[in-house]
C-alpha cells in the first residue's frame, strides 16, 4: 500500500493477529510453526544498549511470509537454539543490519544472505532511512514507536513493549517486496547485493582505542598525569560495569571521571568530600577512584600518556595536518572530495554511502601509479565494485 502525498500514514500500534507472548522454554512449538511456512525470515533483535553493560539480544523477533510473529526470549537457552540456526536457512530481511547481526551471531544465528532494508532505502536516495519513515513513505503506516530506548532486559515483558517488537518485522516482507522494485527499477540491484554481502561478512567493529580521549578532548584536560589518572578511572568504571552489568555512563558519568582527573586529587578525603560525588550512590565508589588515582600518581613521567595521539590504525594523520605534512595529498583530497560530493549529488545519493569518507581520505594520502593501481587499492580499502566502477573516473580526474 502507497498512500497519495497527500495522504497521513494510518497509526499502527498492534500487529495483525494481535500482540504475541514471549516464547523461551517452549521453542520447539514455535519452531514447528516456522518449519511449516514458507519464504525468508523477517528479524529483528532488542538490546538494552546504555542500560547494560553488553548487547546481548535480550529478545529476538521472527516472522515468515505466512507464519504468525515470534518472540523469542534467548536468555538461559542459548544452547538450545541450534535447531532454530538450521531452519533460518533461508534469507533473512533486517533493517540496518550491522546494528543485529553481532547480537545474532552470539546466539550462534548465520543468515546465509541478508536483504537490509535500510540499505535499499540509502541506495534508492531516501531523505530518511528509519524503519518508521521507510514504511510511512512506502507503505502508509506508521509505527509506533516509543520503546525504542526501553530496558529490554526486564522480565515480563509489559504488552505495550511486545507490540513494539512485534511491529519492526511485522511489514518488512511487505517492505522488501516495494523496495526489491524499485532496486530493480533503478538498476541498482547489483549494488545492492554487493552492500548486503558485504555487511553479512563484515567482522565486528574492532574496540575504540583510547576511548577515554573523547572526555580528555571535550573538557580540555592537558596535563600528562590527568590524562593517565583518566584513563585508570575509564578502566575502573568498565571494570565495575562489567562487574554488576550496568552501562558504564549508567554507573559514572563520563563528565565526572574527566572533572575528577583534571582535579588531580591527593587522597581519599578529598574524593570522598567532593562536590562532584555528592550523589549519595556515588561516594560508594570513593575508595575505587582513589585507587585509581593513586597509580596514576606512581607512574613514571616518561610512562605518561601523550597528549596528542593518533591511533596506529590510522593509515594518515589528522586532516588539519595535510597541508604542511603532505601537500600533494592535502590538494588531492580537496579536488577528490569536490568530484565524488557532485558524484554523490548527480547519482541522488549520500557521499558517505558512495565512498567512505576514510576510503577518500586513505586513497588521497597514499595516491595512486595508475588507473589499475587506484581500482587494487580502492578494492584493499573495502570499495565495492560497483563503488569502484562508479567513483574511479572522478578519482583520476582529481589528480589533474
Amino acid at each position: 500500500m502507497i498512500l497519495s502525498n497527500n495522504s497521513e500514514p494510518i497509526l499502527l500500534t498492534v500487529p495483525e493477529g494481535g500482540i504475541p507472548q514471549v516464547t523461551h522454554h517452549d521453542l520447539a512449538k514455535e519452531l514447528a510453526e516456522l518449519a511449516k511456512s514458507t519464504g525468508p525470515f523477517a528479524v529483528d533483535t532488542e538490546r538494552a544498549s546504555g542500560i547494560r553493560y553488553s548487547d546481548r539480544a535480550y529478545l529476538v523477533q521472527i516472522k515468515r511470509f505466512d507464519s504468525k510473529i515470534i518472540l523469542l526470549d534467548p536468555v538461559g537457552i542459548e544452547d538450545q537454539l541450534f535447531p532454530l540456526a538450521k531452519l533460518m536457512d533461508e534469507e533473512w530481511i533486517l533493517h540496518d543490519a550491522a546494528q543485529d547481526l553481532p547480537s545474532l551471531a552470539e546466539l550462534g544465528l548465520f543468515p546465509k544472505r541478508i536483504f537490509d532494508t535500510q540499505m535499499a532505502a540509502l541506495l534508492l536516495g531516501f531523505e530518511k532511512v528509519s524503519l518508521k519513515a521507510v514504511i510511512a513513505h512506502l507503505l502508509g503506516y506508521e509505527l509506533a514507536k516509543e520503546h525504542s530506548n526501553s530496558d529490554w532486559s526486564m522480565r515480563p515483558i509489559p504488552a505495550q513493549m511486545r507490540a513494539y517488537a512485534a511491529l519492526d518485522v511485522a511489514l518488512l516482507h511487505d517492505l522488501r517486496n516495494e523496495l526489491s522494485q524499485m532496486l530493480h527499477d533503478a538498476k541498482r540491484d547489483t549494488w545492492f547485493l554487493q552492500e548486503c554481502e558485504a555487511i553479512r561478512t563484515s567482522k565486528p567493529p574492532a574496540p575504540k582505542q583510547q576511548p577515554w580521549r573523547k572526555i580528555a578532548n571535550r573538557i580540555e584536560i592537558k596535563d600528562r598525569r590527568a590524562l593517565a589518572m583518566l584513563k585508570n578511572l575509564w578502566q575502573m568504571r568498565d571494570e565495575l560495569a562489567c562487574a554488576r552489568d550496568i552501562a558504564p555512563s549508567k554507573l559514572i558519568r563520563s563528565e565526572i571521571l574527566g572533572e575528577i582527573a583534571r582535579r588531580k586529587p591527593r587522597s581519599l578525603g578529598e574524593i570522598t568530600h567532593s562536590t562532584l560525588l555528592r550523589r549519595g550512590s556515588l561516594r560508594e565508589f570513593a575508595p575505587n577512584i582513589w585507587q585509581a588515582i593513586a597509580a596514576a600518581w606512581k607512574i613514571k613521567t616518561e610512562d605518561l600518556p601523550e597528549r596528542n595521539y593518533v591511533s596506529q590504525h590510522q593509515p594518515f594523520p589528522h586532516l588539519s595536518t595535510w597541508a604542511t605534512k603532505n601537500p600533494p595529498a592535502a590538494a588531492r583530497y580537496s579536488a577528490l572530495r569536490t568530484n565524488i560530493f557532485q558524484l554523490a549529488a548527480d547519482l541522488g545519493i549520500r557521499q558517505d554511502i558512495l565512498l567512505k569518507p576514510k576510503v577518500q581520505k586513505s586513497i588521497a594520502w597514499s595516491g595512486w601509479a595508475s588507473a589499475t593501481d587506484l581500482s587494487e587499492k580502492l578494492s584493499d580499502l573495502g570499495a565495492r565494485p560497483w563503488q569502484i566502477e562508479q567513483c574511479a573516473q572522478a578519482i583520476l580526474a582529481a589528480a589533474k
